[in-house]
């Protein structure tokens, strides 16, 4: 009679010598885990696995999630991740559809935004599709430019400084006088060091910009803030309608920050510039500009504009047709592509 309770107390030693082993081994196994190299990539959208710096140690990844919203790219000197936001926006007259990109944009110190042009050297003359632009040049990201070369070739005297690769294109500034039209051809320089720095339309003579190192200037505006201050004048009285926008600010060296605004379209009715001035400093920007809007607006990603041009005056709802864009990045993985028709 008394050898089942000894039997009973063997096998529950035993099960739970088993249970012991058992959990012994499994927390080795997890322990583990943190040394393993987990394919994120298998999951769709995810980040790689990256370097400290948050790059890559080398090669590319490419993502582009339309259905989602989202388009990630990496490699070891450039880092992009956009987002395409949809809700419905309160405004003085009631809500409204809009539908925005966000561009992060993180580089190490090779990577420069540059000018790419439709046709070589030729900044302010024959223009192309954007998409055209992009693809021949292989660019991973960019958005539209100031519309310098449509300026220019009114020669009205509301043109603005243009700087492009080191180079005075057009010196003439406003009087302060005109200084309240839209664009009031405020100035937004590439600095040397990669800094983005903005300055009021007559801040600066054009040589004075040379002479600071500046190899890129777009003259639009007006700039939205800098110095923890906002440009309070122009932002009540300038860019007060719905429309498509485009705008670009820095959170520091290296930390880069491009919106735009989709409208005219069925689904987007366009947005004015406090709202984007906002989304900016909500994202921690320092400085931020105002680009031009319209069917000048657009944001490309490896090749592909991602909203479409409301109002455009051609079958596939491409930006107007310009002679440069802002580009950063290059990548051979960019490939010829005609984009989908608008329907």
């Amino acid at each position: 009679m008394e050898k089942q309770p000894v039997l009973r107390r063997l096998l529950a030693l035993a099960l739970a010598l088993g249970c012991l082993l058992s959990s012994a081994a499994l927390a080795e196994e997890a322990e583990g885990l943190d040394e393993l190299e987990v394919d994120t990539v298998t999951v769709p959208g995810a980040w790689p696995i990256l370097n400290a710096e948050g790059f890559l140690d080398e090669g590319e990844f490419v993502y582009e999630g339309e259905e989602e919203g989202l388009w990630r790219y990496v490699s070891p000197s450039l880092k992009i991740e956009i987002q395409r936001f949809e809700d419905q926006v309160e405004y003085k007259d009631g809500r409204r559809p809009l539908v925005w990109w966000e561009a992060d944009i993180f580089t190490r110190g090779e990577e420069k935004w540059f000018f790419p042009t439709y046709k070589e050297d030729k900044h302010l003359s024959v223009s192309g599709w954007p998409y055209l632009v992009a693809q021949k040049h292989k660019v991973v990201f960019a958005i539209n430019n100031d519309y310098a070369q449509g300026r220019y070739s009114m020669k009205n005297g509301k043109v603005g400084i243009i700087i492009r690769d080191g180079r005075i294109l057009w010196s003439k500034v406003l009087s302060k006088r005109a200084s309240g039209l839209f664009p009031n051809l405020d100035v937004m320089a590439f600095m040397p060091d990669g800094t983005l720095e903005v300055f009021d339309f007559n801040e600066h003579t054009a040589q004075e910009y040379i002479d600071m190192g500046v190899e890129n200037a777009l003259t639009f505006g007006p700039w939205l803030f800098r110095d923890g201050q906002l440009n309070e004048g122009p932002l009540s009285k300038l860019g007060l309608n719905r429309n498509p926008r485009t705008v670009m600010g820095m959170v520091e060296n290296g930390h880069y920050v491009c919106i735009v605004a989709e409208g005219r379209t069925k689904r987007s009715k366009g947005t004015n510039l406090m709202f984007l001035t906002n989304r900016l400093l909500e994202k921690g920007c320092t400085v931020g500009f105002n680009l031009d809007g319209g069917e000048t607006s657009f944001m490309m990603f490896m090749g592909v504009q991602l909203n479409v041009a409301g109002g455009a005056n051609n079958k596939y709802g491409s930006a107007r047709r310009a002679s440069d864009i802002v580009a950063i990045g290059t990548s051979e993985l960019v490939t010829e592509r005609t984009p989908a028709k608008i329907k």
